[in-house]
């Protein structure tokens, strides 16, 4: 087990949520996660599956996102900075086949075990279990179920999953986009005010942490 505090700098592997992969993709900065967390970041196949292909709805979360920005970005019914925006989500996110193919994100499969967690995890019938109301979403659940059966860094700021997990392991490692931030200033990667600049972009992108990593500085 990890004698590393909670929300430190990982030496054990760690495992991305979408959230936390979707946001550092969009504002550019994933070499950030992969400079403070053990590379390869890990990701499941719910969450990204390099081999998706058929309908919309059953394929992995980031590419079922990729699809939907490039289909909004081709649509003629919207404005041009719907489009352009659609665009840029779209290709940024799209960078992840390139860090899958790098290496620096490594696709992996839930066992047995994992898979009956995660079932429970995402099933209305257990939400009494871990003190939820609503079960918790696919990729949040899979993602949880893999880094607690693991003892991986979990990487999520999904408060539900959170509970959940601090429920199960109060102990358990883990890493939220806030305290990433902050490794990244602690480390000298990016300023306080650059750290403040990408929080704030990410809130811009849809991101719901109101609390910037530093008060007084400006971005």
């Amino acid at each position: 087990m990890s004698t590393k505090p909670p929300g430190s700098p990982a030496r054990e592997p760690a495992i991305v949520d979408t959230v936390t992969l979707r946001y550092f993709l969009l504002t550019d900065q994933l070499d950030l996660v992969v400079r403070l967390l053990r590379t390869p970041l890990m990701v499941s196949r719910v969450v990204y599956d390099p081999d998706d292909s058929g309908e919309e709805t059953a394929l992995s979360e980031m590419v079922r996102s990729i699809h939907v920005q490039s289909r909004r970005a081709s649509d003629a019914n919207r404005s041009e900075d719907e489009r352009k925006r659609a665009n840029l989500f779209a290709t940024r996110l799209s960078a992840t086949h390139d860090h899958v193919r790098a290496g620096t994100i490594s696709v992996v499969d839930m066992s047995d075990t994992e898979r009956d967690l995660f079932g429970r995890l995402s099933s209305e019938e257990y939400t009494h279990e871990f003190g939820l109301t609503f079960p918790l979403g696919d990729g949040e659940a899979a993602t949880l179920a893999i880094a607690l059966e693991r003892n991986w860094v979990f990487a999520s700021d999904d408060s539900d999953a959170m509970h959940v997990m601090r429920t199960i392991h109060r102990d358990h490692p883990y890493q939220r986009i806030r305290k990433i931030l902050i490794d990244a200033v602690d480390l000298g990667l990016v300023s306080q005010s650059q750290a403040n600049a990408i929080h704030a972009e990410m809130r811009q992108f849809g991101f719901w942490d109101k609390t910037p990593p530093f008060a007084g500085e400006s971005s």
